[in-house]
């Protein structure tokens, strides 16, 4: 027997033993490569392009970021230092996030866009009775989560440039986000399913001013629903997928 297949064989031999010995151990590795090569395997058959972060903005740019720790609910703090990046390339003046949760992502966007910006940021009632939409269990539970009552915006320097509102996005009249001017900026965070991020996305999109950006969160096979249907809709629109993060960009053409 050769030395490579005498070490193949050990390999092997450890391998069955870990099994017998932590079969619970065992079953969640195997569970996490299968995860892992299913996610990769999706994301391969994705039709919208993947770019890093330094192909799509200055990072020379300065960026602020304030009490930026982030819990279940809030974007990464790589996706936060993207967003800031975003908004410091671009200098918004009218900025949108569908989905407050708990202020985090509203604080940063509100620090890093201009002195003059205005940061209109929509999120459901805590107690959610009827909605025209589906939502996904995992979106109550965030809606309804007792730490948010004081977002992260509230008593900073950059509150005055915030306006909280509260309402459906799929029934809230968006030209309420216009009175300054069309959208530069809008983050789409809020319902994950399918139909969720659709409307938000229709109704975003009817409110951009020229050149605008549109982010989207959680474009991942996890959420199916925003994953399928920003793929949907990549074929209408120049989509960039950002590498190491689950946002994607758009950026409206004059």
């Amino acid at each position: 027997m050769d030395i490579m297949r005498l070490k193949k064989n050990m390999r092997r031999m450890k391998a069955l033993f870990f099994t017998l010995r932590y079969p619970h151990l065992a079953k969640e590795g195997l569970k996490s490569i299968l995860g892992t090569s299913y996610y990769e395997g999706m994301l391969k058959k994705s039709k919208i392009e993947n770019k890093s972060l330094s192909q799509i903005v200055n990072l020379y740019n300065e960026i602020r970021l304030l009490n930026f720790d982030v819990r279940c609910g809030n974007v990464s703090h790589f996706e936060l230092l993207t967003i800031a990046s975003m908004i410091a390339t671009q200098k918004p003046h009218v900025l949108l996030e569908i989905g407050t949760f708990d202020g985090n992502t509203t604080l940063q966007m509100a620090l890093n866009a201009p002195d003059t910006a205005i940061v209109h940021t929509l999120d459901l009632p805590s107690e959610v009775v009827s909605l025209v939409q589906p939502i996904l269990e995992v979106d109550v539970k965030l809606v309804r989560d007792k730490q948010k009552k004081q977002r992260k915006y509230q008593k900073t320097s950059c509150e005055k440039k915030i306006n909280q509102h509260i309402g459906d996005s799929a029934t809230y009249d968006f030209k309420a986000f216009c009175k300054q001017g069309l959208v530069d900026f809008a983050f789409i965070d809020g319902g994950h399913s399918y139909e969720c991020v659709r409307s938000d996305t229709e109704n975003v999109m009817n409110v951009l001013a020229p050149n605008a950006i549109v982010m989207w969160h959680d474009f991942t096979p996890d959420f199916h629903g925003v994953f399928t249907y920003l793929n949907e809709i990549s074929s209408r629109y120049p989509l960039i997928h950002i590498a190491g993060t689950n946002l994607v960009y758009y950026k409206k053409q004059q």
